[in-house]
């Protein structure tokens, strides 16, 4: 298959997103050309161990900076960026630039545990306190409202109560990984 669908990866923690998507570079035909962190995490070590070039845009400066130069960092031939455990929100500007171009994944089913403050573990804590049935991952378009874009896919687990909130957020974290390549693949394959 030929890999001529580019995606820059854009990550601020350990890769396990972005080497999923190395992984399966072949399998579903696209070339990850950059990855963007925005601090020292493993998603340096994932890409330099596959020889992807990456690059690090620290956030301490004014957001419009920040998200100006990460912007200037994203390959002209992208066709996609995907936010794999990106925490840095981007702006309006950047969100129009890149619409229906910009994918995030979400430990939830979206529209449920998302938006301000709704990220890693606090997601299956509260998804615990609320005592429910199900949770799940999300694949999302990125718009300007937090975790508000359009549903790509989503993957549904029974929560299982003899597991604590981290164990939870494992077993979703290695659903989030397969639930982000297929939804490159539908995307690739202009089937949504």
């Amino acid at each position: 298959m030929v890999n001529n669908f580019n995606i820059t990866v854009c990550a601020s923690g350990n890769g396990g997103n972005l080497q999923s998507l190395i992984d399966n570079q072949g399998k579903i035909g696209i070339r990850i050309n950059m990855v963007i962190v925005d601090r020292k995490c493993g998603a340096i070590d994932r890409a330099v161990n596959s020889n992807i070039p990456y690059k690090m845009i620290l956030n301490n400066q004014y957001v419009d900076n920040f998200l100006k130069e990460i912007d200037a960092n994203i390959p002209p031939n992208t066709d996609l960026v995907v936010l794999a455990g990106f925490f840095p929100v981007l702006d309006v500007t950047f969100c129009k630039k890149w619409k229906n171009k910009i994918i995030n994944t979400h430990p939830s089913l979206l529209p449920k545990y998302g938006g301000k403050g709704m990220y890693g573990v606090r997601v299956q804590e509260a998804v615990m306190r609320a005592k429910e049935k199900y949770a799940g991952c999300t694949v999302h378009y990125v718009t300007p409202e937090i975790d508000g874009g359009a549903i790509i896919l989503q993957k549904v687990i029974e929560v299982d109560y003899t597991q604590t909130p981290r164990e939870l957020g494992g077993r979703i974290h290695m659903e989030e990984n397969k639930l982000l390549v297929n939804a490159i693949s539908l995307i690739k394959n202009s089937k949504i």
